[in-house]
């Protein structure tokens, strides 16, 4: 586990990412996984990443169900194989009304996932392991479009 955590870590760290310096907040991010290993490896790799982030991470559907509607997350990084409420449902359910970004990590197949409702339009879905270096791709250009967001426009 200690040398996935370091080779994730180091992955990422060599990426060339620059966050604006003038972001007015740091990009919010909640992580939905119930698999505490991965969690773990989540909350090792994520703070790493040279990217201003707000993260919280929950382990069910039920803390993602409130988290979403609390933290209102900019990205929301979720598994569908959840306790309490299942993944899916916490997208068709919460994603609409933050107007967060989101993505799914999961074990589930194209099939499986169809037969338990498909996942909504314009949620990316990667496959596990954990491709951090997408996760932080993902993360990046939400940083810069918003950031982009906030910048004033000089005329």
């Amino acid at each position: 586990m200690q040398n996935m955590i370091n080779c994730a870590a180091h992955q990422d760290s060599q990426s060339p990412v620059t966050p604006c310096s003038h972001t007015a907040r740091p990009l919010r991010v909640l992580v939905v996984e119930d698999d505490a290993a991965i969690l773990r490896l989540y909350q090792a790799v994520l703070p790493a990443w040279p990217l201003p982030l707000d993260v919280t991470y929950v382990n069910n559907g039920i803390d993602a169900m409130f988290e979403m509607r609390r933290m209102q997350p900019d990205l929301l990084v979720l598994d569908l194989n959840i306790p309490g409420i299942n993944g899916l449902k916490v997208l068709h359910e919460t994603v609409w009304q933050a107007g967060a970004t989101a993505v799914v990590v999961t074990g589930m197949d194209e099939e499986r996932i169809g037969r338990l409702g498909g996942i909504p339009s314009g949620v990316e879905v990667l496959s596990k392991p954990v491709p951090f270096t997408r996760l932080m791709a993902i993360a990046q250009k939400l940083s810069e479009t918003k950031c982009g967001a906030t910048t004033p426009v000089s005329v």
